[in-house]
Order: C-alpha cells, then sequence, then structure tokens
C-alpha cells in the first residue's frame, strides 16, 4: 500500500499497487468523499504536486519491446489529464521540483533523471548512489538532500538549476533517512541515532534507539511521521528485546523525549503513513491513535 499525505488540504493519496483491480483514490477528510480513477487498475501513488494538482501514478509492470517497464503518468486530478506519461524503464519513484514543472525518475538500473514535463526533454542526471524515498526536499530554501549509501554525506540538489553537489556528514554512521518537516530536518543514521536539526544541520536534539531498556530496537525511517500539528512524532522498530512483532516509539518532536511505545500486535500491521489528528494509517487499512494506542477502521468499504 502506497500513501501520500497532504496535511495543508486534509487530503489523502491511497494506492494498493498489490491489487492489480485496486484503482488508486483520493480521500477528503473534510468532507469524506471518496474519488477514484478506475481507469488506472493497480496502479501505485508515487508523487504529488498541490499547486499544479498534479499526481504521479505507476503501473505494475508490463512486458516492453525488450525487458519489463512501467507506464509512468502525471495526471491533473481536476481535468484527468495526462500532462507527461512514459514507459522507457521499470519506474518505481519520482519527485516533483518546488514549480511542478519538472520531474526527478528512478528506475531500475538507471541513475536519478530530470525530465522537463512539457517538453520531456532530460535535463540532468544524478549519481546512482543515492534512493529518492531516503531523501527530502525543502521548500523553503528549494533544496533536495539525499544521503549517498556508500559514504558518509549527502548530495544536495538545487531546485532551480538542478545542479548537485556533495556534503559531508558529521555523524559517525552513514545517514539512513532524511525527513524536512516544519523548519527541521530529522535525520536517522545507520547506528540508530535519530537527530533533530536546524536547516544549517546543528544538531537540536538526539535519541539512540539502541538505549531503551528492554524495548531497544532497530527503528527504520519508512515508519517516521511527524504530526501535523508537529507535535509528536513517530517511528518504528520491526522488532524489539521484548516484542517480536516490534514497536512504535512516539517521541515529542520539540524535545525528543519518549511519550509512549505502542507495542506491535500480530494482525494489527505497521505504519503505512500519515493522517490527521494524531493517527497514523496501519497496512492493515486501520487507524492507529498515537496517544492511546487505540485502532479503528479506516474506510471498510474500501478494504
Amino acid at each position: 500500500m502506497e500513501v501520500i499525505t497532504d496535511f495543508e488540504s486534509r487530503q489523502l493519496f491511497l494506492s494498493r499497487s498489490g491489487e492489480k483491480t485496486a484503482a488508486p483514490l483520493l480521500y477528503n477528510s473534510k468532507d469524506e468523499q471518496v474519488q477514484q480513477w478506475p481507469q488506472y487498475p493497480g496502479y501505485s501513488v508515487i508523487a504529488w504536486h498541490p499547486a499544479t494538482r498534479r499526481l504521479v501514478l505507476n503501473s505494475q509492470w508490463i512486458k516492453g519491446s525488450r525487458k519489463l517497464v512501467t507506464r509512468l503518468v502525471v495526471m491533473n486530478i481536476d481535468t484527468q489529464e495526462e500532462v507527461y506519461s512514459t514507459e522507457r524503464h521499470m519506474y518505481y519513484n519520482a519527485l516533483f521540483n518546488g514549480a511542478g514543472t519538472h520531474l526527478l525518475l528512478e528506475a531500475y538500473n538507471q541513475k536519478p533523471l530530470w525530465v522537463d514535463l512539457l517538453t520531456g526533454d532530460a535535463i540532468a542526471v544524478l549519481p546512482s548512489e543515492i534512493r529518492l524515498a531516503n531523501g527530502t526536499y525543502n521548500p523553503e530554501q528549494d533544496v533536495f538532500y539525499f544521503p549517498l549509501e556508500k559514504k558518509k554525506a549527502y548530495l544536495r540538489v538545487d531546485g532551480a538549476d538542478f545542479s548537485s553537489s556533495l556534503v559531508k556528514t558529521p555523524y559517525s554512521d552513514k545517514v539512513d533517512q532524511l525527513v524536512f518537516t516544519n523548519g527541521q530536518y530529522l535525520v536517522l543514521t545507520e547506528g540508530n541515532l535519530l537527530f533533530c536539526c536546524d536547516q544549517q544541520f546543528r544538531p537540536i536534539w538526539q535519541r539512540n534507539f539502541s538505549d531503551m531498556g528492554g524495548d531497544s530496537g532497530r527503528v527504520t525511517g519508512t515508519g517516521l511521521v511527524v504530526t501535523e500539528d508537529d507535535q509528536l512524532l513517530c517511528i518504528s522498530a520491526s522488532s524489539t528485546e521484548s516484542n517480536r512483532w516490534g514497536v512504535e516509539y512516539i517521541l515529542y518532536k520539540q524535545t525528543g523525549e519518549v511519550r509512549n511505545t505502542l507495542p506491535g500486535e500480530q494482525g494489527r500491521g505497521r505504519v503505512a503513513g500519515g493522517y490527521f489528528d494524531h493517527q497514523v494509517l496501519l497496512f492493515t487499512m486501520k487507524l492507529l491513535d498515537l496517544q492511546t494506542g487505540a485502532v479503528a477502521d479506516f474506510l471498510p468499504g474500501f478494504k
């Protein structure tokens, strides 16, 4: 399941690409309305640009002339017009630039590539040692940062001219995940350390998840979510010393102090993405309350 949460408009894009006939959908929490796009069965939602109303959808594998590929589409959700599409490679991720005029494409066995959506021309190529899902975008400075897989460094990419440069990190381990949220960077290292930093990457606080007593576990960036009010931070460990089903650590975002832990349970599901009102969406199509641990159904008709 893939989730894109737009906190400002309180909308959520959802897809279940593991189900070949499932249509991606848009859920509006204000009026609880659901819009589906049945013309894209089995497609996953991978990027959203609110200002231009453009959504990136990616199909399951299809047979090209010489290799397996996917069909990647950029659609205006108001008109449902396809403003760009490609079937050249097996794509699995994409990011918009700040203006929504260019798209950074990531494909199997290819270097990440900036494409002009108006002309379809390739603009710039990035090193293959980055993964788009591990990086982040800072709209206040119009800059992207991606951790390098084999070096203690970030790749800094200018969002205006797409130039890139290498920035060394001060940490003892390589960086696993970067998230920019509300004027701050969250930096998760492979050494199980989470840093909250200012926009110059100066640490504000840090948390060591290898030193949590019987609840210590290896945390991953895939379950890292900050609530819309910037108060709580959720980060997941797949298993801990005391619970093989893992745990969600809930931290106060401003201090890094652990507020509470939510033990995982068989069948409950792990965190898939952010939701609203101190809740997160689970892979089981349920909502988890970060304050109480209560689990509730979400869109039961779309299980």
